[in-house]
């Protein structure tokens, strides 16, 4: 009888104390959705283009806007995002308070879910230089985030996808240059 005890005991111990390391290792994934369903948005529009799911990830604020839109040309767009054209977005994400990102990137740190017209370039971290010129005494002088390049297809109805297909084609016919 005391043996089943001392098991019984065993195994409730090892169930209690296995369970908040497993709880712990899943809120430190970061899962992320990029959106593809952005007609309509500008770089201030950084929740709806990109929705941070889950882990000790938060927007980067620290040069004005987490969210940077380059169009088809390669170009800054400033402007709102048409349907059916293509963008190229980098999302630029912080550690949240109390908490810090990895060295190194590896696969089981990231769950990205991406929309229709969504794809990945790459998504690694970086030390980015900290914006204030001037620095105070102490503060570093590069900041680790986490840095995600998308292309993305804005969700439209086939006509849309044409029409912005044959803008794209348009603008990088007039930024190609032999010069």
């Amino acid at each position: 009888m005391k043996k089943t005890v001392s098991l019984l005991l065993a195994i409730l111990l090892l169930l209690c104390c296995g369970l908040p390391a497993a709880a712990q290792s899943e809120n430190d994934v970061i899962a992320l959705r990029l959106n593809s369903n952005v007609a309509g948005c500008t770089a201030a529009d950084a929740e709806r283009i990109l929705e941070i799911r889950s882990g000790p990830v938060k927007y980067y604020e620290g040069n004005s806007c987490p969210i940077s839109i380059a169009n088809y040309a390669g170009e800054t767009e400033y402007a709102h995002m048409d349907a059916g054209r293509t963008y190229t977005i980098t999302y630029t994400l912080i550690a949240a308070d109390g908490c810090t990102l990895p060295e190194e990137l590896r696969d089981e740190d990231i769950v990205l879910d991406c929309g229709k017209g969504v794809s990945v370039v790459y998504c690694k971290i970086v030390e980015l230089r900290n914006p204030n010129l001037h620095p105070a005494p102490g503060e570093p002088e590069t900041t680790r985030v986490l840095r995600i390049m998308a292309n993305v297809v804005v969700d439209g109805t086939p006509v849309q996808r044409l029409i912005g297909w044959l803008k794209d084609l348009i603008l990088k016919i007039r930024a190609w240059s032999l010069f």
